[in-house]
């Protein structure tokens, strides 16, 4: 994307007071990762990658956990949005753990107080194939939440814990799950459907406004199969998603959710049962991103993209960060 200078300018002096925040990252969580965040002036970051081949906190041994506490001079493991601003003020990154999928319960939901204690604050519920929750995005067939699904999704709410919907789940299993919470539920990272039809892993208009009409925020993610059928996306490509959503529920309920997979190297073919053709891309080198969206140094090209395109400063601050705070801060409490 060329910036000219004058937008440049513009870009920089309010990129600068924002409060960035990355509603979901699929990184893995190395030490590289954090002057990138930095690059980007990403001032939070939801975490749900790899740390040592282990997801984050399924485990009370959890690597996550101490990647953060030797990483203490430059990140701050954030269970509070006090502690998102906190590390703000201090000059460190806020890390926030999360889950796609709430496989780690088991068929046990009363893990999900121990996996709270340990800082986990958002949870997906299934991560495209059922599991003993719900149903998945490319299932032939989609069913609603289970039994243990309608306890987990209660659970997680009286945990103060984000439900995350849609994307992953089927969205007979995303509209079960609004059926049976109140208040707000997200869509952490997805993409309209109206642009990218035929792909399951995208959301339909009707789910986004539920979503949106609970108080929630649907994140965009800029992978690129999910931007455009073939060919390499672009920034421009990434802002017409962000757009889209904007204009159908307003900018008070979209976010990013990049989803990136910095620092993840896998080559060869995917399993086709949870990434089959139409949602993934057949082969893990295709998993890519727009150019400018490589990772979190392009992160001020959506501020300048927004600018170029005529959003004001205060849609600006909303759709960068502010959302999800918002809804953070209404689900964990202050």
């Amino acid at each position: 994307m060329r910036v000219d200078p004058g937008l440049a300018a513009e870009t920089r002096q309010l990129h600068d007071t924002l409060l960035v925040v990355n509603g979901l990252d699929a990184s893995e969580l190395r030490s590289e990762l954090i002057p990138n965040l930095r690059a980007g002036g990403v001032a939070a970051n939801l975490v749900t990658g790899l740390r040592d081949g282990v997801r984050p906190l399924t485990t009370v041994a959890s690597p996550h956990l101490h990647f953060l506490r030797e990483h203490g001079d430059t990140l701050v493991h954030a269970t509070t949005v006090a502690d998102i601003r906190r590390a703000r003020r201090e000059g460190k990154t806020a890390i926030v753990l999360g889950w796609q999928r709430s496989d780690y319960v088991g068929e046990d939901v009363n893990r999900l107080l121990g996996f709270h204690r340990l800082g986990l604050r958002s949870a997906g519920l299934v991560y495209n194939v059922g599991n003993y929750v719900g149903s998945g995005c490319v299932d032939p067939e989609h069913g609603g939440l289970s039994h243990l699904g309608v306890e987990v999704v209660r659970e997680l709410q009286r945990l103060r814990i984000v439900v995350d919907i849609g994307g992953h789940c089927s969205e007979a299993t995303s509209f079960d799950a609004l059926e049976f919470t109140t208040g707000t539920v997200v869509c952490s990272h997805t993409n309209p459907r109206a642009l990218r039809p035929g792909n399951p892993r995208t959301m339909t208009d009707g789910l986004m406004r539920a979503i949106a009409d609970r108080g929630g925020v649907i994140g965009i993610t800029a992978f690129n199969f999910f931007l455009v059928p073939f060919g390499l996306a672009t920034i421009a490509d990434y802002l017409d998603h962000v757009e889209y959503v904007v204009d159908l529920v307003g900018p008070k309920h979209v976010g990013i959710g990049l989803d990136q997979i910095i620092g993840r190297v896998v080559m060869g073919p995917v399993d086709p049962r949870p990434f089959p053709p139409e949602a993934y891309p057949p082969r893990y080198e295709d998993w890519i991103y727009p150019d400018e969206l490589t990772d979190f140094s392009g992160v001020p090209l959506i501020t300048a993209g927004l600018l170029e395109r005529g959003h004001g400063d205060d849609d600006i601050a909303d759709i960068m960060g502010l959302n999800w705070l918002r809804v953070w801060e209404e689900v964990w409490g202050a």
